[in-house]
């Protein structure tokens, strides 16, 4: 028996495995290995450390483990965070195996949905978002005495937030809180200057030489030529799988499918004997778990008919960094990504095309060599990658609403127009934020402090109108309901993420006819709660499988929306204020109490119709924007004037659109918040405020006259 067999791990008092010395002779060899003893020393001696290092370095992996073991004897916790959960899935996993332990004991995993953590957990990695989560409870984070950022470049909403608290921690938790960030591109600076006597590392990467192609003139369709230089990859490239990075979900399956017809499919362009077998694999974040590491870890096909057998995997920008996929040495970048932006004049979001950064299209290009020398093909020209790229990303944080930002840091015990923030959103955009805060009543009126309410809206972990519609669902009887529905909306992002891609005609209309089979008059929010119900029904008689198959349902979508719903059944049973309760599907106000409910949570987005003679033009409350009616499961009937929506979303010029939209009466409207509609004052003039005086009037027997003067006092039946 081997020396090596008698050793003994201490996590666990058992003989480490055979696995555990392969592991470790694997990692010895990774370029971070030599550099670890630099980095332990400068880690011991200052409480800030900034480590640049390239792609496969193994800085991820190797730091937090080396940072553990040198701080062992503190009972306290290393978080290690990551910015997307298939990332942290993955890397607890590596951490672990390369300790030789379950997740879940020494190594943990956390992230929305997910809690691996036990007493025993020395090492957590963590979502970004998670350890927000954690800094709301416990703001100076006591229970961490080492806090490890990876992937600092990326600057997700979370990240940042945490580099501004840690900013603050550094000196309030000087002696005891060491503060490691990590970043994969020459941006070392930006965090210097931000961590006063922080010192910066750089640990060099694995040097795999990757030669770059551009285009010769820019593409008329980006989704042809990514498809044809796939296939020209495939048939005459060197060996090795193939990673395409594409703007969207949307892109992911039109690449997929035209790979497969060209392959064999119906628009047969290779035969069998012509090239060798290929495997497709989608990766994006919609994807359920099993269904995301099926496609990391999915090897190529064999060799067939003498040929060489590739994966190709066709992923978003969720397969940059952190994730490791074998075997690739050929990407091909679309150079593009889609970006949802908040426009804080007229309050609306936007969601464009537009091109990646050039250290984003550095990092896709270094995927292909992680092992071995590979090829890059950027879907762009050599002039346009120069002169039409930003040099980095915009930080997410400059292009979303605020909203859930404010309420998080106000939580943290900060304010957010004072708050240390590494690069800052807009102070319109946070102003705009609060007052919206206000007026959903989670501040007080001088937006320095958190009501009751908003405290109970930082531990919902979904956008601030729908945790109000859950907070407030039990007074109308249907709490179960809402949770049901809140889950759809979350999980299928207001029904935009739910069938699956038509391409043909004929699939377009099936797909038209399966959403006319399921919608109900009002809209959008009831139609979702339909195709969830119906599922459920499946599921419970074991026909689930059949049922999505019939239905051309996307499965993880909805087991996403049924997971998600026990998170926040759980969350809810921690409020005393808060019960569950359903309603009988037989009452003949079922559906109107929904709305009242969904009504209660979203009385600052209604809008009301133009006029007849323009059924899809309406008119909102909040700004007197005119919009248009634009919905993925059919637009409501006409029988109503009044709808709530979910978006108002921008074209990026002139036009503007309704998104996620119910018809609603308007007396649903009013008693469902009738504090809200008391003073008719912030409403537009015209036909607006007369239509809502006349409701209020035949509601409470008032006069309008006297109505206009004033709201009087709440109207009956709030209930």
């Amino acid at each position: 028996m081997s020396s090596n067999a008698t050793k003994i791990n201490p996590y666990t008092n058992k003989a480490y495995s055979a696995n555990y010395f392969v592991q470790r002779e694997q990692a010895l060899a990774l370029p971070v290995a030599s550099a670890l003893p630099d980095l332990l020393s400068a880690v011991a001696n200052n409480n800030v450390v900034i480590v640049v290092g390239e792609t496969g370095s193994g800085k991820t992996t190797q730091l937090p483990k080396a940072v553990l073991e040198q701080l062992q004897k503190d009972g306290r916790r290393l978080a290690l965070t990551q910015n997307r959960r298939l990332a942290a899935q993955l890397v607890a996993a590596r951490i672990a195996e390369e300790m030789d332990v379950p997740v879940g004991t020494v190594v943990g995993l956390r992230h929305r949905g997910c809690d691996l953590v036990g007493k025993a957990t020395r090492l957590e990695v963590v979502t970004d978002g998670s350890l927000i989560m954690a800094a709301k409870a416990d703001p100076k984070l006591t229970g961490y005495s080492a806090i490890v950022i990876d992937e600092a470049h990326e600057h997700s909403v979370a990240t940042d937030l945490l580099l501004g608290l840690l900013k603050e921690l550094a000196v309030q938790r000087q002696n005891d809180l060491k503060i490691i960030i990590m970043s994969a591109t020459i941006d070392a600076d930006l965090f210097g200057n931000f961590f006063p006597g922080s010192v910066v590392k750089t640990v060099s990467g694995r040097e795999h030489k990757v030669l770059l192609s551009y285009l010769a003139s820019p593409a008329q369709s980006s989704v042809d030529t990514i498809v044809e230089t796939i296939l020209q990859v495939h048939m005459f490239g060197r060996s090795g799988n193939i990673l395409v990075f594409a703007p969207s979900v949307g892109e992911i399956f039109k690449i997929i499918k035209m790979v497969e017809e060209a392959l064999g499919g119906t628009r047969t362009r290779l035969g069998p004997e012509d090239v060798g077998p290929m495997s497709c694999w989608p990766l994006h974040a919609t994807l359920s778990p099993d269904a995301q590491e099926r496609a990391v870890h999915a090897v190529a096909p064999a060799r067939c008919n003498g040929r060489t057998g590739r994966k190709l995997i066709v992923a978003t920008n969720i397969a940059e960094t952190s994730i490791t996929l074998t075997g690739v040495t050929h990407v091909i970048d679309s150079c593009k990504v889609k970006s949802k932006i908040w426009n804080v004049e007229d309050e609306s979001w936007c969601l464009r095309e537009q091109w990646v950064s050039k250290a984003a299209a550095r990092q896709r290009a270094g995927r292909a060599g992680r092992t071995r020398e590979g090829m890059a093909y950027r879907m762009c020209t050599e002039g346009g990658f120069h002169e039409q790229m930003l040099e980095h990303s915009v930080p997410a944080i400059m292009e979303g609403d605020m909203l859930r930002e404010c309420l998080d840091i106000l939580k943290m015990g900060r304010s957010p127009l004072t708050f240390p923030y590494i690069i800052a959103p807009a102070t319109e955009t946070i102003v705009k934020a609060l007052g919206i805060l206000r007026q959903l009543g989670a501040i007080d009126a001088k937006g320095g402090s958190l009501t009751s309410r908003g405290m109970e809206i930082t531990r919902l972990p979904v956008d601030v109108y729908s945790a109000v519609v859950l907070l407030d669902s039990p007074r109308f009887g249907c709490s179960d309901e809402m949770l049901s529905l809140i889950s759809m909306m979350e999980a299928s992002e207001g029904g935009k993420q739910l069938f699956l891609t038509a391409f043909t005609d004929e699939e377009k209309a099936q797909i038209a006819k399966i959403r006319n089979y399921f919608k109900h008059p009002s809209g959008d929010h009831l139609t979702l709660f339909n195709i969830y119900t119906a599922w459920r029904s499946a599921s419970s008689a074991g026909t689930a499988d059949a049922f999505l198959k019939e239905n051309k349902l996307l499965g993880a979508i909805l087991k996403s929306a049924d997971s998600t719903r026990l998170q926040l059944l759980r969350i809810l049973y921690r409020h005393e204020s808060w019960a569950l309760r359903f309603m009988s599907p037989l009452r003949l106000d079922y559906y109107n109490l929904m709305l009242k409910a969904l009504a209660a949570g979203n009385y600052l987005r209604v809008a009301k119709r133009e006029s007849k003679s323009e059924p899809k033009k309406f008119t909102t409350l909040s700004n007197s924007a005119v919009a248009r009616v634009e919905t993925s499961l059919g637009p409501p009937s006409g029988a109503n004037e009044w709808v709530m929506y979910n978006e108002y979303a921008s074209d990026g010029n002139t036009k503007r659109f309704l998104r996620c939209v119910s018809a609603i009466p308007p007396e649903c409207l009013v008693s469902a918040q009738p504090g809200y509609w008391r003073d008719p004052e912030f409403l537009p003039h015209g036909h607006i405020r007369d239509s809502l005086v006349k409701v209020i009037a035949n509601m409470t027997g008032g006069s309008e006259d006297f109505i206009r003067g004033g709201m009087p006092n709440a109207p009956s039946g709030t209930s």
